[in-house]
């Protein structure tokens, strides 16, 4: 199915460096974001170590017929599999690059990725960036945030407003580097026409609520995805800016 793809990344008004980082790789049919913790340094290591490790292993994989069977899971398709042995692999590499050094002790990231593979998305998450789905004027959000605030609002102990005002909702359950065996989600997600998707870490999500950001999404009347991205981003600024704020569209 044929797509189009924007990405944009930029540092807030709070923050004097972008700890996120993006991938948006067409040719590969390839889109990551991560959100780098640890310090700004650490940070930004382990946000690009994840970026860079998944795109490596994606396109040596295909390239060269590297063999992953070996961490294969039956009950996901083969770009699902392609995701999940990246990400294994990109957690190694991040906490591999601590161990050799001690400054860099403790750094970690989130990383959501999605692969096009015919009319779905394969799609990995580890951490509270997100990924969204608008389709018939509705916007429903793919993944699932793994924070104990997250967590909690599942159980039905907190609501929506209450999960996002919690002064604990950026306390992660999962993230790369952090340690050997993290928990790593994957999903499918189907694509029809004139379906978007947006990708996004929580410096968006946290300035805006899901009914702000599709009110910007439908107030881009051509659907200009270089619109949208600069709208979203511009409003989250507006909101506050009070984290790095990295976009991703995707339109079918």
């Amino acid at each position: 199915m044929e797509f189009k793809s924007f990405g944009f990344s930029d540092v807030g008004k709070t923050h004097e460096h972008n700890e996120d980082t993006y991938l948006r790789n067409d040719k590969e049919g390839l889109f990551v974001v991560a959100d780098g913790m640890g310090g700004h340094v650490s940070g930004e290591m382990a946000s690009q170590l994840a970026v860079e490790s998944v795109e490596e292993f994606v396109t040596r994989s295909r390239s060269e017929g590297i063999d992953f069977s070996g961490e294969n899971r039956k009950d996901l398709s083969t770009e699902q599999n392609r995701l999940l042995a990246a990400t294994r692999a990109a957690n190694r590499r991040i906490r591999e690059e601590a161990d050799r050094n001690p400054a860099k002790k403790g750094m970690g990231t989130t990383l959501i990725g999605v692969i096009l593979e015919d009319k779905q998305l394969a799609v990995v998450n580890v951490g509270d960036s997100r990924l969204y789905r608008v389709r018939n004027g509705s916007m429903k959000q793919v993944t699932k945030d793994h924070t104990l605030v997250a967590e909690q609002q599942r159980l039905g102990r907190l609501t929506k407003d209450e999960a996002r005002k919690h002064p604990q909702r950026h306390i992660l359950t999962s993230a790369l580097g952090i340690s050997e065996s993290p928990r790593i989600d994957l999903y499918r997600a189907k694509v029809i026409p004139n379906d978007l998707y947006l990708i996004c870490s929580d410096g968006l999500n946290d300035m805006l609520n899901d009914e702000e950001i599709l009110n910007i999404i439908h107030s881009i009347k051509d659907r200009s995805l270089y619109k949208i991205g600069l709208s979203l981003v511009l409003q989250a600024n507006l909101a506050g800016g009070l984290d790095n704020i990295t976009v991703i569209l995707l339109s079918f």
